[in-house]
């Protein structure tokens, strides 16, 4: 059981002396073990060079003069790691959670449960916006080619709402020569509740030699709760299923054409929620609300090779469900969010070694979110439509000097966005409303190149997020109680400063990066209680300042072991008081957890023959996260928690098995504030970490 205490001396002495032997040494995220052609690990001599898009060009990650974190397809497989989230969280300066089939997703600081993405997130070319509250879908971890971390502002490149910085999820493509099959079958049991189960595969399929081939995946994973409803005497309420499959056609008629089209599916069951209270096995289940999203996504891409420069459009379409139906506050909530994205993208971009490499781009994004809230407990009836319209215009050119080894990096992205909304209370039309938003982004970066294997770079940057529209009841509430709230809330920006280095150390045995950093994000939007209606108006606050280092270190240990470390620091506060509030002068900023580190330790070695042995132990820490925007006694303080893996296997060229043990200390504390229901009887609840689970993972491959 956990009630909010701190951990035991041992394990914070254990933590504390572990996250400064990080801070001093720095830490990383560990590439993919080197692969034979068969694909089975083997023990590598040096790290891999990694090659990276984050500039919208192929680069050597090395050379990128931002905070960026790549993580290989390899090593996700290696991890068998079931979502994406799982292992963003192990990146420095990120913090993110399962809310039930999407993400609640924090870089450096940038937190909010208000407005559109506060960071960016992608699913190939897609840039995905929740438009009115943040949203980042969950996606699993199966044929991914590399997941791609930008820390910082990505204004000028990524636009709208990349101001803490920008995820990017990157399918395989389809390969045209080459036969490919795959199948993941696994098993487990976790502690107080049932047996899971999930089935992998992936198909790649030669149409024509060199021109043509179409790649096919898609998962089933059931996973059985472990909370008990006390009220009901309902076993394990809090089952998940999850269903995805995707599909990807290349066509390349001309070397120097290619074409592209891609459909995603992803949908996933939760009907008794993820809430449980502080003894994490049993609940009263004053919040329980089930979760059934759902999305599909519909991608084109082209591409032509003009030698110096390429030309490459991509346009996407995404659907967006997610109906929410259950206990809260004591009454019933049915409500539905739904959200259509449809972007293009068209940009020119240099190739070569030349000095000046550039990216110049036009972007358009049209969204529509549809909303529905029914809440007879306080009499809401509620339908309304929001239509978000984004156009941008932006480029970035980095100039190599020939008479010292600096490179010097100008971006800028001018952009305009239009919403218009309309509202209808118990079926009563309001008057329609709307805000338009301007917003220029650049940013600034100096990098020195010592050698090939060491960088140093210094930058300034933009990021913006368009504001969004009052709602009519709370605007209506908060005239008669004589609290103003305004129409449309103003656009918010955020002014990132920041110092860094990477380099490959000990003949490439070695990668470093560091960081420190300093952001000033205005004009935030925060919710204000209106009387003791139970409603809640927006209103902009001054802001939140934030400070922060972060450091990773790859390494390794003679033939057979590597060491990744991760470590990260971001205070990030509140800028001022904002009266009626639970926000004070100082306070942390919503939902993000100050400290975070983490450290894993991969075995590979050759057992004989083809036959490679495999094992990979790791450790997670995060401190609490809390929740001022409503204070207590609405919100506590989740909890410092600490979580361990532990898995091994074996694997030759056609098949592979693992066994594993996932939250290997059993870890039950809170990772997300808890919410103080004000229900005679209720319990505080909040989202936590699936109990120890133990299972075998079986890999058969063509």
């Amino acid at each position: 059981m956990n009630d909010g205490t701190r951990k035991p001396a041992m394990r914070i002495g254990f933590l504390s002396g572990f996250i400064a032997l990080v801070a001093g040494n720095g830490t990383a995220l560990a590439q993919d073990a080197a692969r034979t052609a068969g694909g089975q690990a083997v023990a590598p001599t040096t790290l891999e060079e990694v090659v990276v898009t984050a500039r919208k060009r192929s680069e050597r990650q090395i050379d990128v003069p931002i905070a960026l974190t790549s993580i290989s397809g390899d090593a996700l497989d290696q991890r068998g790691v079931s979502s994406v989230g799982a292992a963003l969280s192990e990146v420095p300066g990120v913090n993110i959670y399962d809310r039930g089939g999407s993400y609640k997703l924090s870089i450096r600081g940038i937190s909010t449960s208000l407005g559109s993405n506060e960071n960016g997130y992608y699913l190939d070319d897609l840039p995905f916006t929740g438009v009115t509250v943040p949203l980042n879908p969950d996606v699993r971890a199966w044929d991914i080619d590399r997941i791609e971390v930008l820390r910082g502002s990505q204004g000028t490149l990524f636009g709208e709402g990349s101001m803490g910085g920008t995820v990017r999820i990157l399918t395989r493509d389809p390969e045209f020569n080459d036969w490919d099959a795959k199948l993941s079958l696994s098993g487990s049991s976790t502690s107080d509740g049932g047996t899971n189960r999930g089935a992998k595969a992936m198909v790649n399929i030669p149409l024509v030699d060199d021109r043509l081939a179409l790649r096919l995946a898609g998962t089933k994973e059931k996973f059985p709760g472990w909370i008990d409803n006390v009220v009901t005497g309902a076993q394990n309420v809090n089952l998940f299923e999850y269903t995805s499959y995707r599909a990807k056609l290349r066509f390349q008629p001309t070397d120097a054409l290619s074409v592209g089209a891609s459909y995603w599916h992803y949908k996933v069951d939760g009907p008794g929620g993820t809430s449980t209270a502080d003894d994490r096995g049993d609940a009263d289940q004053g919040v329980s609300l089930a979760a059934a999203i759902e999305y599909s996504l519909v991608g084109l891409t082209a591409a032509y090779d003009f030698g110096p420069v390429e030309l490459a459009y991509s346009f996407a379409d995404n659907s967006f469900e997610l109906p929410q139906r259950g206990a809260l506050f004591g009454g019933t909530l049915e409500a539905t969010i739904g959200i259509d994205v449809r972007s293009n993208e068209l940009r020119l971009a240099s190739q070569g070694d030349g000095p000046l490499q550039w990216t110049l781009g036009a972007y358009k994004r049209e969204a529509i979110r549809r909303d529905a809230f029914v809440f007879a407990l306080f009499g809401l009836n509620n339908t309304s439509r929001t239509d978000a319209t984004s156009e941008a215009l932006f480029g970035e050119a980095t100039w190599s000097l020939s008479s010292a080894p600096i490179d010097l990096t100008l971006g800028l992205r001018s952009v305009r966005e239009d919403l218009k909304g309309q509202e209808a209370n118990s079926g009563v039309p309001t008057p329609p409303a709307g805000g338009k938003y301007n917003s220029t982004n650049p940013r600034f970066i100096v990098a020195w190149r010592p050698n090939e294997a060491w960088r140093v770079y210094a930058s300034a940057a933009k990021g913006y997020r368009s504001g969004q529209l009052q709602p009519s009841v709370s605007k209506g509430i908060g005239g008669a109680l004589g609290i103003p709230l305004p129409d449309a809330l103003s656009d918010d920006s955020i002014w990132t400063y920041e110092l860094g280095t990477k380099a490959s150390l000990a003949d490439n045995r070695a990668t470093f990066e560091a960081a420190i950093y300093q952001s000033d994000w205005k004009d935030v939007t925060v919710r204000i209680p209106l009387g003791a209606t139970g409603f809640n108006g927006l209103i902009n606050s001054k802001g939140i300042d934030v400070q922060g280092l972060e450091a990773s270190l790859t390494t390794l240990l003679g033939e057979a072991w590597r060491l990744n470390l991760n470590a990260s620091y971001s205070d990030a506060v509140f800028a001022g008081t904002v009266p009626g509030t639970g926000i004070k002068d100082g306070s942390p900023v919503d939902d993000h957890a100050k400290t975070t580190a983490s450290m894993s330790l991969d075995y590979t070695t050759t057992v004989f023959g083809d036959l490679t042995g495999t094992g990979r132990f790791g450790v997670q820490y995060a401190s609490e996260r809390d929740f001022p925007s409503f204070g207590p006694p609405q919100y506590l303080p989740g909890d410092t928690t600490t979580t361990m893996e532990l898995r091994f296997g074996l694997e030759s060229r056609h098949w592979g098995v693992q066994l594993f043990v996932d939250n290997l200390t059993d870890e039950d504390g809170a990772i997300s504030p808890r919410a103080a229901q004000q229900v005679p009887g209720a319990l505080p609840t909040a989202t936590r970490f699936r109990p120890r689970t133990i299972g075998l993972q079986v890999d058969l491959k063509l």
